[in-house]
């Protein structure tokens, strides 16, 4: 029952989270119960001002100062630099396909190494752009920091060797943790955490079944192909939510200390 509760946001919790642990602790909700918890915690994340109307003021993105607008000026440049990554990432599969087949003791297979500059400069480009949100989310968040700074490491590795599926199964966590946590912070909307959750499932969903389907190698470049193509929305939404500026906070006026010239007797 805690645990349906710590899905609501921490406004919610501290409102109404004794009452609801009382009435579950005096009759049990049962499966229907914890479905309509958990709608319950989706719509109260989708409409904060809900439970709290204070919330709306704190959406609005107020003025802020030069020097801070600056820094975010630096994360959309690298945010714009994710959208360039994203059309790298969809030409890489198109070269690696049209490599020169080869042939070993274990039969032929689709050089591809031609396509590992494209994937390299393509995961840059994102680590270019996790960067850009860490800077627009500033310090704290710990829980979303690490994640990023893991994909940020192992995501660049990994397109050196795109073989090495472990490499790539934790630049995946490191993603999934950062869009989680930045969700929580209240740092990114809903929907850009499914646009790089829902992508990364799709990958791992295609490489499983190439790996339990026991495809040939030449098949399964074909299917490793359309699982690097599908991760395209990732870098979108990492871009696209770091376009926006805010307002320039206005510089104080200097404080004009006036002198009075007495007469003198």
């Amino acid at each position: 029952m805690s645990r349906l509760v710590r899905l609501y946001p921490r406004a919610w919790q501290a409102r109404y989270g004794e009452e609801l642990e009382a009435l579950a602790a005096a009759r049990p909700l049962g499966l229907g119960g914890a479905i309509d918890l958990v709608r319950g915690a989706l719509d109260a994340h989708r409409h904060p001002e809900l439970v709290d109307p204070a919330v709306v003021a704190a959406t609005v993105r107020e003025p802020v100062s030069r020097q801070r607008y600056e820094d975010l000026r630096v994360a959309r440049r690298l945010g714009l630099g994710t959208f360039v990554g994203a059309a790298l990432l969809l030409i890489a599969p198109i070269v690696a396909l049209n490599g020169p087949v080869v042939f070993d003791g274990d039969g032929a297979y689709r050089d591809g190494m031609a396509a590992v500059p494209f994937m390299l400069a393509a995961m840059a480009m994102l680590s270019g752009g996790l960067l850009g949100q860490l800077i627009r989310i500033g310090p704290g968040h710990r829980v979303t920091r690490a994640g990023a700074i893991l994909a940020i490491i192992c995501g660049p590795l990994w397109a050196f060797g795109p073989w090495l599926v472990g490499l790539w199964a934790l630049a995946l966590a490191g993603l999934v943790a950062f869009a989680v946590g930045a969700w929580r912070a209240g740092a990114l909307p809903g929907a850009a955490v499914l646009a790089i959750v829902t992508p990364g499932v799709v990958n791992v969903a295609i490489l499983a079944f190439g790996i339990m389907s026991h495809v040939d190698r030449l098949q399964g470049a074909n299917l490793f192909a359309l699982a690097i193509a599908a991760l395209a929305p990732i870098w979108l939404a990492i871009g696209a939510t770091l376009l926006s500026l805010p307002d320039v906070q206005d510089d104080p006026a200097p404080a004009v200390e006036t002198v009075r010239e007495g007469s003198t007797a």
